[in-house]
C-alpha cells in the first residue's frame, strides 16, 4: 500500500472519529482537514499530479486558507491541541512560500514541509478527540468555547 493511500485512509478514519465523537472544535479541525484534502484531490484529479519540483499557486493559497481557518478555530478554542495543528498548518503554508522563493533543489524539503505536517494534525486531532471524550466521562459536559473576553472601557 502506498504512502497516499495510507495517508488518505487515516485522514477519513480520524476526520470521522473527530466528527462523531468530538465537539464543536473538533468537528471544526475536521471539516477544515477534510476540506483541504478533498480539494487537494479533486485539483489533483482535474489539473493533474503537481510534483514538488516547482512552485504551485494552489498548493500555497489552499494551505493559506486551511491555516486562517484552524487559527480562527484556535483562537476560540477552549482547547490547546488546536493551536498545534495551526502551527503544523503554518509549517506547510512556509514550505509553499520556501518553493517561491528558492526553486532550484528543494524538492525534498517542499514536500516534506507541505505533506508531513497532514501527519501531525491528524495525530494531534486524533489525540485532541480522544482527551475530549476522556474529560467529558471524567468531569461532564464542559464548555467548547473560551468565554468572550470583556472590553474594558477606558474612562473618558
Amino acid at each position: 500500500m502506498s504512502l497516499f493511500a495510507i495517508i488518505v485512509a487515516a485522514t477519513f478514519l480520524v476526520v470521522a472519529f473527530a466528527a462523531a465523537r468530538g465537539d464543536a472544535p473538533e468537528k471544526l479541525c475536521a471539516a477544515i482537514i477534510a476540506a483541504e484534502a478533498l480539494i487537494d484531490l479533486v485539483l489533483q484529479f482535474t489539473i493533474g499530479p503537481r510534483s514538488f519540483v516547482e512552485f504551485y499557486l494552489s498548493r500555497l493559497l489552499l494551505d493559506l486558507f486551511a491555516a486562517s481557518a484552524l487559527i480562527a478555530v484556535a483562537m476560540r478554542a477552549n482547547r490547546l491541541y488546536p493551536l498545534a495543528i495551526a502551527a503544523a498548518q503554518l509549517v506547510a503554508v512556509i514550505g509553499s512560500i520556501s518553493a517561491l522563493v528558492a526553486r532550484d533543489g528543494w524538492s525534498q524539503a517542499f514536500w516534506a514541509m507541505t505533506q508531513l505536517p497532514v501527519v501531525l494534525q491528524l495525530a494531534l486531532l486524533l489525540g485532541g478527540t480522544v482527551m475530549h471524550r476522556y474529560r467529558l466521562s471524567r468531569v461532564g459536559p464542559y464548555n467548547s468555547w473560551s468565554p468572550p473576553q470583556p472590553r474594558h472601557v477606558q474612562p473618558g
